[in-house]
């Protein structure tokens, strides 16, 4: 359940001294994480993970650094840098020749004079994991695999991926192709933070393009899509040495990305990455309410009559996702210093946490009550439930 950051009385004595212990109390209950972490991810088949927040944190990892098969991840890396190219996702592509494939390779079918936008190419290679279609995006932007190859192998360098090395554009087991899972989640994230082409492309459910004359449809492989909310791509990949899946996700505003390496199964790939995620978000991260619509910052005079009162809080509880065990700080913005009607912005709070934008709110007036003690406060938060009173 969130942690909510106000108490509540039920009923209002007009006490100098309750002002000022509540004051000294709003003080001390000012919103904080929950609880630190409690335990590590539980994860079933994977040989190696990690796992990162949206601020290049890392929030768990397991021989995040051993250098292992990545299988078909290696296609994001194509993708990178067939984007860096500059060759625009509108050209039309002939294909010049035949490639050949080891059995069981998952192929779109692409063949000699197959003729297709450059656009088509990168989904059958991003979407479908066609390993002929990451070969063909290859010799189309720099001519040979060789080439490409070179090409990503200096950008794995300048993302500073130390124990990565390609030997290949599409991720087919091989010697001297291989990564590790901190690397490969560097990699995702500046994948999808930089390329809105990859962000889009991975998130696709399926794709239908010409290969031999014939529109075909190509689902995606990524599974977790339909049954994990809040995710966000972004590749699978199948070896002899384990199954593997970079992935991201993205709820209350925070986002996670991670790596399995080495999994057993087709399906514990994604078994394993929705746990990285789900210890995330439930044991990394709180859920705090920052402002309660019942709890008001201020009661004042009615500017329009000599005969009520006027409240001012939040519409809605104010909710934000915070990391555990850290400090959260806040900023407060007064609109003015008396109030001249109700149903009116009076100020706005934001709450932030090393920096970041974690909740905000906006405070307004009500409509008048009749009744309550003439003073006036201005302290964040008021500990003090006027529900009743309101709904009076």
């Amino acid at each position: 359940m969130p942690r909510s950051a106000n108490v509540h009385t039920t009923s209002w004595v007009p006490t100098l001294a309750l002002i000022v212990f509540l004051q000294l109390l709003s003080i001390v209950l000012l919103p904080s994480a929950a609880h630190a972490r409690q335990s590590e991810p539980q994860v079933t088949e994977a040989q190696a993970y990690e796992i990162m927040d949206q601020d290049g944190n890392v929030l768990a990892q397991k021989n995040a650094d051993a250098e292992m098969p990545m299988a078909s991840i290696t296609k994001i890396m194509s993708a990178i840098v067939a984007l860096d190219s500059g060759k625009s996702l509108d050209d039309v592509v002939t294909l010049s020749q035949d490639l050949s494939f080891e059995e069981g390779a998952q192929l779109i079918g692409l063949k000699k004079g197959d003729t297709l936008t450059f656009r088509d190419l990168m989904l059958a290679m991003l979407v479908y994991s066609g390993n002929d279609a990451a070969s063909y995006v290859a010799i189309a932007t720099s001519g040979s695999e060789a080439a490409f190859v070179s090409k990503m192998n200096e950008k794995a360098a300048e993302l500073g991926m130390r124990h990565t090395h390609f030997a290949n554009p599409h991720g087919l087991e091989t010697d001297g192709h291989y990564s590790s899972a901190h690397d490969l989640v560097v990699m995702g994230r500046h994948a999808l933070e930089d390329y809105p082409f990859i962000a889009q492309a991975v998130m696709t459910r399926s794709i239908t393009i010409p290969v031999g004359g014939v529109e075909r449809t190509y689902a995606s492989t990524d599974h977790l899509m339909d049954t994990y909310g809040g995710l966000c791509g972004i590749k699978t990949g199948a070896v002899a040495a384990g199954t593997t899946f970079l992935g991201s996700s993205k709820q209350y505003g925070l986002q996670t990305f991670s790596c399995v390496l080495g999994c057993e199964t087709y399906d514990g790939r994604f078994t394993d990455t929705a746990a990285l995620m789900d210890w995330a978000y439930n044991e990394y991260f709180d859920t705090v309410v920052f402002s309660k619509s019942t709890s008001p910052i201020r009661v004042s005079n009615y500017s329009l009559g000599f005969w009520g009162k006027v409240v001012t809080r939040t519409e809605t509880d104010v909710e934000g996702r915070s990391y555990a065990g850290k400090g959260i700080s806040y900023q407060r913005t007064e609109l003015r210093s008396s109030l001249l009607d109700s149903d009116s912005p009076v100020a706005y709070a934001s709450w932030y946490q090393e920096g970041r934008p974690v909740a905000h709110a906006v405070y307004e007036t009500g409509k008048p009550i009749a009744n309550l003690p003439s003073f006036n406060v201005f302290s964040l938060p008021l500990f003090v439930d006027v529900s009743e009173l309101i709904a009076a």
